[in-house]
């Protein structure tokens, strides 16, 4: 049984996000997501759950770059169980979504301004005759024959 892990929240950030580098100079992103629960019911008030994100290599550029405190966006990743033993030997355990992609929820101006530096940020487009080889020609005679 193949097995799938992909986690979509939206939510706003609760703070600026904390960026560092690691030892190999790997850029790490982090943040906490307040996402919103819906009412069980009518009367009842509407839970928020804080959940940890962490961006990687060019999303946590991205990261650094563009989010800041109360950002409302879409963060597309999956969900990852840290365990540990505290100082006082208790186990502790705590999620974290490590994202795949993050997407404003929100237009800003700022975003209109930088137009040019998100598109750094974007996947490149694949050419397909990279994929497929090139286009070959067909004849007139070609057509009237069944493609098998």
């Amino acid at each position: 049984m193949p097995y799938y892990n992909r986690v979509i929240l939206v939510g706003r950030l609760t703070r600026d996000p904390d960026t560092r580098m690691t030892t190999t100079g790997s850029a790490v992103a982090s943040f906490t997501l307040a996402v919103d629960r819906p009412p069980r019911s009518s009367d009842s008030q509407r839970t928020t759950d804080f959940i940890k994100v962490v961006a990687f290599n060019k999303l946590a550029d991205f990261v650094k770059l563009y989010l800041k405190k109360g950002q409302l966006v879409l963060v597309e990743g999956e969900l990852r169980i840290n365990k540990w033993q505290s100082r006082d030997g208790s186990n502790v355990t705590t999620p974290e979504i490590w994202a795949r992609d993050i997407r404003f929820m929100e237009k800003k101006s700022a975003m209109e301004e930088n137009v040019e530096e998100i598109e750094k940020f974007e996947e490149p487009i694949v050419n397909p005759e990279d994929m497929f080889g090139p286009e070959e020609e067909l004849d007139s005679e070609d057509e009237d024959k069944p493609p098998f």
